[in-house]
């Protein structure tokens, strides 16, 4: 049986404005996953000064309960990115999935 988004128990890299509830997610990135259990995607607010070394580690689900919109996307390409400037803007899709028209 294949996995929904919703049921995805991969990593996902998570900034920590938005694990704390802080910032929501307005920019997305998908990096190649490195392992089985590694969904490759990036979650952060877009604030410049963000400090990788406080981020965490969620489940794609759990990113998924906190912004349903991005579960569409879930399947794009390493090296998508995503971003829109506030949450009621739609996703704007780049990198690897924009050049490959990736839907």
């Amino acid at each position: 049986m294949k996995t929904t988004p919703a049921e995805d128990r991969r990593a996902a890299i998570v900034c920590s404005h938005v694990a704390l509830g802080l910032h929501p997610i307005l920019r997305a990135v998908r990096d190649e996953p490195t392992m089985l259990e590694d969904s490759g995607w990036q979650f952060n607010c877009g604030v410049e000064d963000e400090d990788e070394s406080t981020a965490k580690v969620w489940l794609v689900c759990e990113v998924l309960e906190d912004e349903p919109s991005l579960a569409e996307f879930m399947g794009y390409p390493p090296l998508t990115v995503l971003t829109r400037p506030d949450v009621e803007s739609p996703w704007t899709v780049g990198g690897k999935a924009a050049e490959t028209g990736t839907k």
